[in-house]
């Protein structure tokens, strides 16, 4: 049987119409290219921190916002922390806020109005894997008792021995 030529016309329609849109999705502006807010956050101890992009040409102020989950299926919640940034359209701006305060959060948030971060895992706020030297100050007489310690043992080897 011999294919009909009305189906084989349509399918390519239909991909020409797919690539279409494709293409029109790509070539659409961005969120912030059209005014929106970007925020991106990340955790390192007990800093929250990371940038918010504002779009558009709008100069204003921005209130962030950390929120907290505490649990895996419940929902964010406020902390009351937030931190107020005046801002012009176009640019980027770094933010920080100390979460050492806050405890049992599963997750973390930065949110502007009406838009939010990427989720922050509470267990990426871990502190580093560097662990802290300690100072000359506390080494140094430590060093000097422990050698005091080793002459005198010496000593008293040397006068029970002779």
């Amino acid at each position: 049987m011999k294919p009909q030529p009305a189906a084989k016309t349509l399918s390519a329609v239909a991909r020409l119409v797919g690539i279409g849109l494709a293409f029109a999705a790509l070539a659409a502006p961005s969120a912030s290219a059209q005014g929106g807010t970007h925020v991106v956050a990340h955790c390192a101890g007990d800093i929250l921190s990371g940038t918010v992009h504002v779009g558009g040409a709008m100069h204003s102020t921005l209130d962030l916002a950390v929120l907290a989950k505490h649990g895996q299926r419940s929902n964010f919640t406020t902390t009351g922390m937030s931190q107020l940034l005046n801002v012009d359209g176009g640019r980027s701006y770094p933010f920080r806020f100390n979460i050492g305060r806050l405890t049992g959060s599963t997750a973390y948030r930065v949110d502007p109005p009406g838009d939010h971060s990427n989720t922050v895992p509470a267990s990426s706020c871990a502190p580093g894997q560097q662990v802290p030297e300690a100072p000359l100050s506390l080494l140094l007489p430590v060093s000097v008792l422990g050698l005091g310690g080793l002459l005198a043992a010496r000593n008293r080897r040397r006068n029970a021995a002779g």
